[in-house]
């Protein structure tokens, strides 16, 4: 079968039936021919046994590009004879009619077009996947990338030339040492010279002497006898013996080790590792999700300023003005305490993944308690006290800083192994505005940091460079009474669950800082004080518990209550 109609520049040409070669109603196309067909052919088509099974389809541009006469019109590299027709998807790779037969028996074959036309559609969405994935994300990194740089850039300049200053004042002392051993040189070199210009005038005096007495000598007079002269003795100079020895320079020992390990070193200090870090969990979350429901109550030994999951449906709790912590199961069953002498109060806890147990005391310290019990100190934060502490995905200890006056309040991070500080964080927004101002808790979930603040009572979400994303205050959760946040936790959606102890509610938070729902009020809980709050993720439970009540209302209750379906 010939088809004229099957050109390059189908818009160009005559258009004509591959059948009758009529030029009118050519509309369609072929695919198993292939070749274009009238309308009235392609009714007829289909009535011819060997035709019987072919594909007609609207005869389009696109149709054309791929089963016209087109670069698919290859020769088979085994059989340069045959045109490349079908393609083998078990072997994945174009075969002619010859090859079909010999090695792709029994395979999945497909025709040569509809393997083009599936790899140009699986090519086009990796590009628009490119295009709307990748780039968009290159592009983030690339600002990121480049905002970091920049402040980078701000610190390398200040170390080189602190660098520079420190290689100036060592040449000065180097050259100050280097001037001194050569003045002495010279200084002693100036006094050989001397002695000998001394020597010299002597021996010329000595000549003159001898002279004068060989004069008188040769008059042979009477004279001679009455001469008297000089005792040779008072020729020779009063001048140091000449000492046999000669300068030799002795360098000091090792003097460029010494000196490479007194000027030190520039270290970059590791803020957060990407190998280290755990991703922000990716798990969606639905309103629809809140549902309330109380499953156990039990009374402490004290108020709950504190609170802590510690596994096996187990919970430590304690009060900011106790330094004894107390162990309980979900049933009120009390486990075990701990006591932290000294301390004059412990404001709060963490637990790292092996089981020791990090507590800021209101002694200015920060503790660490192993898993048998042994308490040491880890970090000294005077004039600061410490509040609220977390640990990053790295483990690093995060801590609230709080000065007496209140005036250089913020947030720092320390190693978990040394004790060294590693950096600050203040919560500057974009305003210069210090966000981070009196900072009571703190958590992390993997990237960014969540601080509650006392004054003003909000919550402040801080990135590992300390910069603000987001400050909430609970204007959208129109309550009549303040904002007194509390206790702060996050879920395993990334949400964050505020305690209200003004409101006696819990202010259910999303990742962006919105509020999601005003959830565990005074009516589901029985609570009169909401302040310690924890979120066990195992359990999908959260703990919750009264703390200092206004007009000295002892609750020291513990509720735990199941939020979510």
């Amino acid at each position: 079968m010939c088809d004229y109609g099957a050109t390059a520049f189908p818009t160009q040409l005559a258009v004509t039936c591959g059948f009758c070669c009529g030029t009118s109603d050519v509309n369609w196309f072929c695919k198993s021919c292939p070749g274009s067909l009238c309308n009235t052919c392609k009714q007829s088509h289909p009535s011819f046994p060997v035709f019987k099974n072919h594909i007609v389809v609207p005869r389009t541009n696109d149709v054309l590009r791929l089963y016209g006469p087109s670069k698919l019109a290859e020769q088979c590299r085994l059989h340069p004879e045959k045109e490349i027709s079908t393609y083998c998807k078990d072997c994945q790779e174009p075969c002619c009619v010859t090859c079909l037969v010999q090695k792709h028996q029994k395979h999945i074959i497909s025709t040569i077009e509809d393997a083009y036309l599936s790899a140009e559609n699986r090519l086009n969405d990796n590009v628009k996947e490119l295009e709307k994935d990748v780039i968009p994300t290159i592009d983030q990194m690339a600002d990121k990338t480049e905002k970091d740089r920049s402040e980078k850039r701000v610190q390398i300049d200040r170390v080189r030339e602190e660098v520079n200053t420190f290689r100036k004042e060592l040449k000065e002392a180097v050259d100050e040492s280097c001037d001194c051993l050569i003045e002495k040189l010279e200084h002693d070199e100036t006094e050989l010279d001397n002695l000998i210009t001394k020597l010299n005038v002597q021996k010329g005096k000595i000549r003159e002497l001898i002279k004068e007495v060989n004069e008188i000598i040769q008059k042979g007079d009477l004279s001679m006898i009455q001469y008297s002269p000089p005792s040779p003795c008072t020729f020779i100079p009063e001048v140091p013996t000449p000492r046999s020895t000669i300068p030799v320079f002795s360098p000091g020992r090792d003097i460029l080790s010494i000196i490479k390990d007194r000027i030190g070193t520039v270290e970059w200090i590791e803020i957060n590792s990407e190998s280290k870090r755990t991703p922000i969990s990716t798990a969606k979350f639905d309103p629809s999700m809140i549902n309330i429901n109380k499953v156990g109550s039990f009374s402490s030994e004290i108020d709950v300023t504190s609170i802590t999951t510690a596994g096996n449906n187990t919970a430590w709790v304690m009060f900011v003005s106790s330094d004894t912590m107390y162990l309980y199961d979900s049933s009120g069953g009390m486990v075990g305490s701990i006591t932290v002498k000294g301390s004059n109060g412990i404001n709060c806890m963490v637990i790292t993944r092996s089981g020791e147990i990090i507590v800021t005391c209101k002694d200015r310290k920060v503790r660490r308690v192993s898993v048998s019990g042994e308490v040491s100190t880890l970090i000294d934060t005077s004039p600061f006290e410490p509040t609220g502490v977390c640990l990053t995905d790295s483990e690093d200890v995060v801590v609230c800083m709080r000065d007496q006056d209140e005036k250089n309040n913020h947030i720092a991070v320390y190693s978990p192994d040394t004790g060294r500080k590693l950096r600050e964080i203040r919560g500057m927004d974009g305003q210069g505005n210090q966000q981070i101002t009196v900072p009571h808790r703190v958590v992390s979930n993997g990237k960014d940091l969540y601080v509650v603040n006392w004054d003003p009572g909000h919550v402040v979400c801080v990135d590992e460079r300390g910069d603000v994303g987001w400050v909430y205050n609970r204007k959208e959760a129109k309550l009549t009474g303040s904002f007194d946040p509390c206790g702060v936790s996050v879920d395993k959606y990334n949400n964050l669950l505020v305690t209200d102890i003004h409101n006696n509610c819990v202010h259910y938070i999303d990742r962006e800082g919105r509020l999601i729902q005003i959830i565990l009020t005074r009516e589901q809980t029985g609570l009169e004080g909401h302040w310690g709050i924890c979120v066990d993720d195992k359990t999908g439970q959260v703990w919750v518990g009264d703390g200092l009540v206004y007009f000295w209302t002892e609750s020291k209750k513990v509720v735990i209550c199941k939020y979510l379906t």
